[in-house]
């Protein structure tokens, strides 16, 4: 008696699956077949991981801070090694008002604990007498105050911009300064 068979292989290659048949023959033990015709499989593609970001270099003659974010505070608040930065003109919902969980949820996923940052503080918000610092804040290629306002869930705090070295810039200026 002659049988003809047709053995399938499910390969997973990657994210695709690749189907590997024998040819029709008249072997008993179609598993041989298989095993001859599926080769070792590739070793996986190395995962690429994206270069760290670069941050820019600070402006003014006030601090410049390189450090980790430990902690988010809420939406316009954050911890960088444990010192308390405030940012410069963006102003977020306080934690019992209305979106302050939006905002504080949008930084938090944006710059998350654990990320690198640099502060820049705001030469013209030199705190007296505060232990937090207040300036501009750059997270993954991005300005937290200027995407905080972008991404309205904050305002421009306009009573500064007459004050606030970064009152020029580009986003505070889209924003009311």
């Amino acid at each position: 008696m002659n049988k003809k068979m047709i053995a399938l292989a499910i390969i997973p290659i990657i994210g695709l699956i690749v189907i590997i048949s024998t040819p029709e023959s008249d072997t008993k033990n179609p598993s041989n077949d298989i095993e001859k015709k599926i080769s070792t499989p590739q070793p996986a593609l190395p995962i690429v991981q994206s270069s760290e970001s670069t941050l820019p270099s600070c402006s003014g003659n006030a601090k410049c801070i390189t450090g980790i974010v430990t902690k988010i505070i809420d939406g316009d608040t954050i911890h960088v090694d444990d010192q308390s930065v405030r940012f410069s003109l963006a102003s977020a919902p306080e934690l019992t008002g209305f979106g302050e969980l939006d905002s504080k949820n949008f930084i938090q996923t944006i710059c998350p604990i654990g990320t690198k940052v640099l502060v820049d503080e705001d030469d013209g918000q030199t705190p007296e007498g505060h232990s937090r610092i207040i300036g501009v804040v750059y997270c993954n290629d991005m300005i937290l105050n200027k995407e905080l306002l972008d991404a309205d869930l904050g305002y421009l705090d306009s009573r500064f911009c007459d004050s606030s070295e970064f009152a020029s810039d580009s986003w505070a200026q889209k924003h009311g300064c």
